[in-house]
């Protein structure tokens, strides 16, 4: 796709040199080029959706090379190729519809039934159990290979199509509903921090003392939020050395009429004691249940451990990663964590998270 690479190399670089910041922004941008991708692809004859997923996969790598600590790049292709995969496995439901199920023996199939499509029930009933999938963090990380998935999904739509559809027509019809399902995936991230902020007044009461680390916007939004249902709390700040971010975050709360002091890091745990609950934004979240959050959280969960305070992570949907974190590090308890989508459910593995950065393992490429 020559007409995309500059528009690729040049995110590349942006990647490298860190000129975009944050998962959001990250997330969003790489959603942006994928679906420009997607729209200038030339499709070919047959498998076009293999073909499209092997495209985006392609791409994905580079980005992904550039800089492989910011996971939202990662997680943002995998999406994509997750909606491919799914809108193929839809077409091609829709396609089978018409094909007849039939239960006759030999003999009959032999004797007049020639002309008649017919696809058996196990058929069947593989497509509409893949069809119609719940999604869920298992389906969205799947590790089935999503080419060779594809490639089958596409060639059984052929074969039962190629007498009487247009493949013209599907191939548009296939690559708009894709552009139009990532468009979606950009408004889902746009959109996180007021779906998290929504569920506020749910889990911060009257006259609560919050205990955060460092500066998140998805805590900001969240307090701001629950601040604007005329909740009554105050909020005590690590300030996240060292890069302090925890000030920055004071003064924000404070503009917004919030009751919030600033404290040291290592005045965590003699203060956790008065706090109510524990609210902290984090960087990604891993397969197996950890995160990866900034220096000093794994003090902070640690303490909150320790005298039983309730300790939750808000973080948007695109955060989510196949890594896994192999670092034998100690574990500590998440009561909640709170995404941008409630309908995306996270395994019960949250019962023990490891707060650290700690060493990265992926489960083997993309799906």
């Amino acid at each position: 796709m020559p007409d995309m690479q500059p528009l690729i190399s040049d995110f590349v670089l942006k990647l490298k040199r860190r000129k975009v910041e944050g998962s959001h922004a990250v997330a969003r941008q790489t959603a942006e080029l994928l679906r420009s991708v997607v729209s200038q692809h030339r499709m070919g004859s047959t498998n076009q959706a293999a073909a499209l997923a092997d495209a985006i996969h392609a791409v994905g790598e580079h980005l992904i090379a550039a800089n492989p600590i910011e996971l939202a790049v990662g997680n943002t292709v995998r999406r994509v190729l997750h909606i491919i995969k799914e809108e193929d496995i839809s077409f091609t439901a829709v396609g089978i519809e018409g094909l007849s199920v039939t239960a006759v023996s030999d003999d009959e199939c032999d004797s007049g039934n020639d002309d008649l499509p017919t696809l058996s029930a196990a058929v069947l009933a593989s497509h509409a159990r893949n069809a119609l999938r719940a999604p869920s963090l298992q389906t969205l990380l799947d590790d089935i290979p999503v080419s060779t998935a594809l490639s089958h999904s596409s060639s059984s739509a052929g074969d039962s199509d190629g007498k009487t559809g247009d493949k013209s027509l599907k191939t548009r019809k296939l690559k708009h509903d894709v552009i139009a399902a990532i468009g979606d995936l950009i408004e889902e991230i746009d959109t996180c921090y007021d779906q998290i902020s929504e569920q506020a007044v749910e889990h911060i009461h009257q006259n609560e003392v919050i205990l955060t680390l460092g500066r998140s916007r998805t805590v900001k939004e969240f307090l701001y939020a629950a601040k604007e249902k005329k909740r009554s709390f105050r909020v005590f700040v690590a300030e996240g050395a060292p890069r302090y971010q925890g000030h920055v975050l004071a003064k924000e709360l404070v503009e917004k009429g919030v009751q919030t002091t600033v404290i040291t890091d290592s005045a965590v745990f003699a203060m956790i004691s008065r706090v109510n609950m524990v609210i902290v934004g984090v960087h990604a979240i891993m397969a197996n249940g950890g995160v990866i959050a900034p220096v000093g959280m794994n003090m902070v969960a640690l303490a909150a451990q320790r005298h039983a305070v309730p300790f939750v992570v808000v973080a948007g949907s695109h955060k989510r990663s196949t890594g896994i974190l192999l670092a034998p590090i100690q574990k500590c308890v998440v009561n909640l964590v709170i995404y941008s989508s409630p309908q995306i459910f996270w395994s019960s593995q949250l019962s023990g998270c490891d707060f650290d950065t700690g060493s990265l393992m992926y489960r083997g490429g993309f799906s």
